[in-house]
């Protein structure tokens, strides 16, 4: 890849903590197989600093009388405490899912998405990791100065990147489903299934009379069922995107939809 500066780089993380233990007994491409089938990211707003990470061996020396020359050795890897700057808004979900995982004593699920992409038919790096939020103080500064919040991640797996190169649609491995009771009022949930690619998804309802069809305006990752479809079934169709293209993938369907 060529170099590149930082600009446009995201941070995101996930609400749902992890076994950091079964991670870390994973094969490189199974723990970043884990990863990429995480769905829940929430992108960090307002980034000013991400600070650095990333393996160093603690250096351990020996000293023989012999020959009195220092050998050095390596010790135990740590890949660091990533520290993160931000500029603080109480109404960003990612900066509050941050403060909320510092109030626990889990891992959390990490990703950064490099802008380095040579064009547009590249995709970009990824870093992942798993990490513990150990602080999350206010930096409030004097009159001239942003409010920042200052992030302390404790690092407790490896950091597994995944290299840009020429990008490739997405790929769905798992096929979509839905969550929830097909009944007027009761809502139902599309689970996006496993993908290949990082996508983002959009979301299509559809009911079934004599065929499959569009429900106008049911493009969230939810819908509620109305009367007019009771008796039919319904469906979702999930599409990942990135910058190669987009994948449409379909869900099984659900029972015949029951009045409330």
């Amino acid at each position: 890849m060529a170099i590149h500066t930082n600009a446009g780089s995201r941070l995101f993380i996930s609400p749902t903590s992890v076994n950091v233990d079964t991670i870390n007994g994973m094969t490189d491409v199974a723990a970043v197989a884990f990863f990429e089938a995480i769905v829940d990211w929430v992108e960090v707003e307002e980034l000013e600093d991400l600070g650095e990470l990333g393996d160093s061996s603690e250096g351990i020396t020996f000293t023989s009388l012999k020959n009195s020359r220092v050998r050095k050795l390596k010790g135990p890897r740590d890949a660091g405490t990533q520290a993160v700057v931000v500029g603080r808004d109480p109404l960003d979900d990612g900066q509050e899912e941050l403060i909320a995982a510092e109030r626990t004593k889990f891992d959390f699920p990490i990703k950064i998405e490099l802008s380095d992409a040579r064009t547009e038919s590249y995709a970009k790096s990824v870093m992942y990791y798993a990490g513990m939020v150990q602080a999350a103080p206010t930096n409030l500064g004097n009159v001239s100065n942003v409010v920042r919040r200052n992030f302390s991640i404790g690092i407790n797996t490896a950091v597994f990147e995944v290299a840009g190169a020429v990008a490739v649609a997405p790929t769905n491995t798992l096929l979509p489903s839905i969550s929830g009771i097909a009944q007027v009022g009761r809502t139902l949930t599309a689970i996006e299934g496993t993908w290949t690619g990082a996508p983002a998804f959009t979301y299509q309802w559809q009911v079934f009379t004599t065929v499959w069809g569009n429900i106008s305006g049911a493009t969230a990752k939810t819908y509620v069922p109305v009367t007019g479809n009771v008796g039919n079934p319904l469906r979702v169709i999930v599409t990942g995107t990135n910058a190669a293209g987009a994948t449409p993938a379909t869900s099984g369907a659900t029972a015949a939809v029951i009045a409330a």
